[in-house]
């Protein structure tokens, strides 16, 4: 494999910069949403909710992501959400 096909799915289309989808656009909303909070216990439970969007996006990629690349992004970022 070349180093173009790491960052390649299976019909050659590149998978670098791909729309968002749902628990990325999740994490984001999350996290603005709890930078915004008015009060400790919203911003923690926002926060938390933001974590978990991640770790769904990333446990999504590394099991199912249409590249190497892809997959070693989620795995990277299951291992670093699951250790914080």
């Amino acid at each position: 494999m070349a180093i173009t096909g790491f960052f390649r799915d299976r019909a050659g289309r590149q998978t670098v910069f791909l729309p968002p989808n749902l628990p990325l656009l999740a994490w984001a909303g999350f996290g603005a949403a709890s930078g915004m909070a008015l009060t400790p216990r919203y911003r923690s439970l926002l926060h938390r909710a933001s974590q978990a969007a991640m770790m769904w996006w990333a446990a999504g990629e590394a099991f199912g992501g249409r590249s190497p690349f892809r997959r070693t992004v989620g795995a990277a970022a299951l291992v670093r959400s699951l250790t914080r």
